[in-house]
């Protein structure tokens, strides 16, 4: 067995004095290489990456005019189809219409340009059924399994009126909403009118 190496605390092999070079943040953190780290630590605004048109924005943000262009490429890029009455809502998400009258007062109320409108389909979300294991994770013994027959007939009675039950919210789906030329013509008809009366 070779025979250990003993360093001892005074001798200059225990340590040296060495010249170290690095990025540093304002705040003193030492960074080593990483150039982008320090930089986004020490600045509070950054010139956008993909376009340097755009304005400049919070380093730990996102650029907003390139999320506009974006959601708008995604937007035009949707397949679309005509509504029929189904749920619809903004593309942002924030207004939801159920049926062509509060789609038209939404519209007209807020003096919308049609040509500005951006609707989409909407998708429902439905309850989910209970499952017991997963439920009772934490509570069931070390097999996982409930051998209560009452406790699983009534779950599997919940889980029945559960797969019965409608939609309780909806969300914005990936389909784009065109709507009927006789829809547009009814809200040009009351513009125009608007316009007439005195």
């Amino acid at each position: 067995m070779p025979e250990e190496k003993v360093v001892m605390y005074e001798s200059p092999e225990a340590a040296s004095i060495q010249t170290v070079t690095g990025w540093v943040d304002p705040s003193g953190r030492f960074w080593g290489n990483d150039e982008h780290m320090a930089r986004y630590c020490g600045s509070t605004h950054r010139q956008c990456a993909k376009n340097p048109a755009h304005p400049i924005h919070r380093t730990n943000g996102w650029c907003r005019d390139c999320r506009e262009e974006g959601r708008a490429a995604r937007f035009a890029a949707m397949p679309t189809r005509i509504w029929g009455g189904e749920p619809i809502t903004d593309y942002d998400g924030d207004d939801y219409f159920f049926d062509e009258e509060s789609l038209r007062d939404h519209i007209i109320d807020n003096e919308i340009n049609l040509a500005d409108l951006k609707l989409v389909f909407c998708t429902p979300n439905y309850p989910r059924e209970i499952d017991p294991s997963d439920y009772f994770y934490d509570d069931l013994p070390e097999d996982g399994e409930i051998h209560d027959d009452q406790l699983l007939a009534a779950l599997e009675l919940v889980n029945e009126m559960i797969s019965k039950h409608g939609p309780m919210s909806w969300s914005p789906s990936n389909e784009a909403v065109e709507l009927p030329q006789a829809f547009i013509e009814m809200i040009n008809a009351e513009r125009k009118e608007a316009e007439v009366a005195p």
